[in-house]
């Protein structure tokens, strides 16, 4: 599998301020290694790469380019913060983003066709948007279930993390703060777009703090 970032398709993709986003499958972690340190392979290896496409884009070293790295926010750049950026990673594979425009936020999840139909319309019930959940709540072959809620699930976390929110009950007072949002489903490379969802929310404007 190629270890550098392929480019990423998604509606939208051609307006002005768009963000750019890319798939990195990660690299092959050495025989033996723990799933937690196979996940730190992938972190590291998506952040690099990250780096090395802001510094494309700014035209400098990709060694000069300083990452933040606070949990559960979006990695920021040194003296460039005014760039969103935003990851996601699952089961080897991750997704990159930034948008010089203004905030951004990207979710990719791991498609489980064996989840429960039940727990599938708790969860979408309790965090996602009502009109989402409800456009779930039909009858419809499991398989065919879940990969709609993941869909869901995704372009949901993507809102949030451009918003820099962490998972939340849905409430209406919600509908207020995606006021302004875009979002879109982001193709991604070869056969990657049967496994995961993936899905990409932005927003035009200055980063909050």
């Amino acid at each position: 599998m190629p270890v550098t970032p392929i480019r990423c398709r998604f509606e939208g993709d051609d307006a002005p301020g768009a963000p750019q986003v890319y798939a990195l499958w990660a690299a092959d972690a050495p025989a033996g290694s723990s799933p937690e340190a196979t996940r730190t392979l992938a972190r590291q290896h998506a952040r690099a790469a990250l780096r090395a496409l802001l510094a494309r884009e700014l035209g400098c070293a990709s060694e000069t380019i300083l990452l933040s790295d606070v949990r559960g926010r979006p990695p920021r750049a040194q003296g460039h913060e005014q760039i969103g950026l935003s990851i996601s990673h699952d089961q080897g594979l991750s997704l990159l983003a930034l948008c010089v425009g203004g905030a951004v936020g990207v979710d990719l999840v791991l498609i489980d066709h064996a989840i429960d139909q039940r727990e599938l319309l708790r969860a979408a019930t309790l965090f996602l948007p009502s009109q989402e959940a409800a456009a779930l709540d039909r009858p419809a072959a499991p398989e065919h279930s879940a990969v709609a809620f993941f869909h869901a699930w995704a372009r949901h976390e993507a809102r949030l993390k451009c918003l820099g929110q962490p998972l939340l009950e849905w409430s209406p007072a919600w509908q207020a703060r995606l006021a302004g949002l875009r979002t879109a489903a982001v193709t991604l490379p070869g056969a990657a777009g049967e496994t995961y969802a993936a899905a990409l929310a932005w927003r035009a404007g200055p980063l909050s703090r």
